[in-house]
């Protein structure tokens, strides 16, 4: 059973189960694999799952592209256990858990018109009758199963975790029902797939695929009912699918992982031909051990999930106050010249950064950044950032050397995982000669004085991602009446109420429209198309804008 861990910078590690034949992975949300990093591509990468069950990883073209253990992929290559991929600034960890896989299929037997269905709240409630006026050996086996769930219920209450608790939970279950598999699914927190948490095999067992039928698995989850299905050999008036039999089960019980009516998933356990058949009381008693591991998960998913949010907005709080520490308070002011820079804040500290620098020789130095990531480390990794540029800005040094410094120097202090899109601009004002370098930053935008628009491409990978790596520069220079404006991803990437980009053409559009416009009028005219557009939908990024206009002669 393959898994691959995904891992991005200030966010718990997420497992998600490689189970399809192709698993695409990419920054849209029409992926297997979603990956909302601005670095990827929409359509990223994929992996491929053969009719053996192995895995193999390829890159789709992506701008950025896909590294297997820090070598760029060119060519499709097979995965291994410990295999890491990284797309961006996420990490994917291959890992293989269990050698049974569990797979949920239609089957040619899909009816359960000779299964015993009953719902688990009435099972439950059955389960805690004692009539003394039972069979001494049917008395006895209750009372056994009610210490089972008691000692369970102990268990809940010690400070462990689901993982242990799971383990647990199946040791009763093999210690009481003696089956020869069992598995428990639990249901993602985000897709509500069914995942495999823990799959154990009797000693002795052939530990081939475990197949369940996908209406079994309605009937106890979407259904909310226990299941029992035994065959008719042992004398049972309910008969065993032709299809299970087939598979050499003999008798299977399923239960939902059931707490005040929501279900996190099912239990499953069956029995080969030979063993023993399950009889109703063992349903009643896999129901309420069910039911008593629901209210652990359910609970230890609360905690998580508050204690996650309470840490989080702490972590932005502090993110945002060092951002706004770090951005100028007002742009220098040049004769012919009007410079601006403005940072408005999202739900979410994206990191953004822009900032001012006037060189001894009377030239301008003006970049826009956005930080891999949220929190405090990326806004301590800003201010790493911004350190070095005022240093090295004092030395006059050239815009492509600067670049390549600040990426050596950000490597070393931060992890692969972290780097920065950098857009590095020098103004000579006697001359109106603009040099800069673009690195993996959005376009900048140049509106000449016809209205046309002109695209600043990229001259190399963003800072800290190939640390020594040199980069170019190129130049124009900045007529009167022109307009440079340099943005963050929160602009285009802007939403509608339909998820729709406000995108690139858009905001060409709209700076062509900006004829002898003052810049602080362009941007807050653009703020409000931006939330017009957005239509009460909220930010999901920053929005930083960085313009350097030419008055005219």
């Amino acid at each position: 059973m393959f898994y691959v861990y995904v891992t991005a910078p200030g966010m718990p590690a997420q497992k998600f189960l490689l189970d399809r034949p192709v698993t695409s992975i990419g920054r849209s949300s029409m992926n297997d694999l979603p990956v909302p990093d601005k670095m990827l591509s929409r359509q990223h990468a994929r992996i491929v799952r053969d009719s053996n069950g192995g895995l193999s990883v390829e890159d789709l073209g992506s701008r950025n592209g896909t590294f297997l253990n820090g070598e760029r992929l060119v060519s499709i290559q097979p995965l291994k256990p410990g295999d890491r991929i990284t797309v961006g600034g996420v990490t994917l960890k291959i890992e293989s858990e269990s050698t049974t896989r569990v797979r949920i299929e239609a089957q040619e037997e899909e009816a359960l018109d000779n299964t015993i269905l009953k719902a688990s709240a009435e099972l439950l409630r059955k389960h805690t009758e004692t009539d003394p006026r039972l069979p001494a050996e049917q008395l006895s086996k209750l009372v056994e199963s009610l210490r089972v769930v008691n000692e369970l219920t102990i268990e809940l209450l010690r400070d462990v975790s689901v993982d242990e608790l799971l383990k647990f939970l199946v040791d009763k279950v093999f210690e009481t029902l003696n089956p020869d598999r069992c598995v428990v699914l639990l249901r993602h927190s985000v897709s509500n797939e069914l995942i495999p948490a823990i799959i154990r095999v009797a000693e002795g067992i052939s530990a081939e695929e475990i197949r369940l039928s996908r209406t079994l698995v309605a009937a106890v989850v979407e259904k909310r009912n226990g299941l029992l299905l035994m065959d008719t050999s042992a004398g049972s008036d309910v008969s065993l699918a032709d299809s299970i039999r087939l598979s050499g089960i003999k008798s299977v019980l399923a239960a939902p992982l059931e707490n005040d009516g929501q279900v996190v998933g099912l239990i499953y356990v069956d029995c080969r031909m030979g063993h023993r058949s399950f009889e109703e009381a063992d349903l009643r008693l896999l129901t309420s051990l069910a039911n008593v591991a629901a209210a652990k998960i359910q609970n230890s998913r609360l905690m998580a999930d508050a204690a996650e949010k309470k840490q989080m907005d702490r972590e932005f709080a502090l993110a945002r106050e060092i951002q706004q520490r770090l951005l100028p308070e007002n742009p220098p002011e040049i004769k012919g010249y009007e410079l601006h820079g403005s940072n408005i804040p999202s739900r979410q500290v994206s990191g953004d950064y822009f900032d001012f620098r006037t060189r001894s020789d009377s030239r301008i130095y003006a970049t826009i950044a956005d930080v891999c990531g949220k929190g405090v480390g990326p806004a301590l990794l800003m201010a790493s950032l911004q350190a070095s540029f005022h240093a090295w800005a004092d030395e006059l040094v050239p815009v492509a050397e600067m670049t390549a410094r600040l990426s050596e120097a950000i490597s070393r202090r931060t992890g692969p995982d972290r780097f920065i899109t950098f857009f590095l601009v020098l103004l000579d004002p006697a001359t109106g000669e603009i040099e800069y370098t673009n690195a993996g930053h959005n376009p900048g935008l140049l509106r000449r004085r016809d209205g046309s628009i002109e695209e600043l491409a990229s001259h190399g990978l963003p800072l800290a991602l190939f640390p020594g790596k040199p980069y170019g520069s190129s130049r124009f220079v900045l007529e009167p009446g022109e307009i440079l404006c340099l943005y963050t991803d929160g602009v285009t990437e802007a939403n509608d109420p339909k998820g729709n980009e406000f995108g690139m053409p858009r905001l060409k559009e709209f700076l062509a429209e900006q004829a002898n416009s003052e810049v602080s009028e362009i941007e807050a005219r653009l703020s409000s198309l931006l939330e017009a557009y957005a239509a009460g939908e909220p930010f999901a990024d920053d929005r930083t804008l960085v313009m350097v206009r030419r008055l005219p002669a």
